[in-house]
C-alpha cells in the first residue's frame, strides 16, 4: 500500500482546485470574448438605428385631434 501524508493530499487537493479554476477562468475568457463581440455589433446596429430618419408605416395617414369648443 502507498502511504499518501497529510502535505500530499492537501498539495493534490489545491492542485485539482487549481487546475478547476484555470479551466473555469478560460471557459469565461472565451464566453466573454463572445460577449464583447456580439455587444459591438449590437452597438453598431443601435447607433445605425438610432440616426436613420424616420418614416411613417405604408398607408398611415396622421390626423390632427379636433379640438371639441362649443
Amino acid at each position: 500500500m502507498t502511504d499518501v501524508t497529510d502535505q500530499e493530499r492537501s498539495e493534490n487537493f489545491f492542485q485539482t482546485k487549481y487546475d478547476e479554476l484555470r479551466r473555469e477562468t478560460r471557459e469565461d475568457q472565451i464566453e466573454m470574448a463572445y460577449l464583447k463581440k456580439e455587444n459591438e455589433e449590437l452597438r453598431e446596429r443601435v447607433k445605425k438605428l438610432a440616426s436613420r430618419q424616420p418614416s411613417w408605416p405604408k398607408g398611415y395617414r396622421p390626423q390632427r385631434e379636433k379640438s371639441h369648443r362649443r
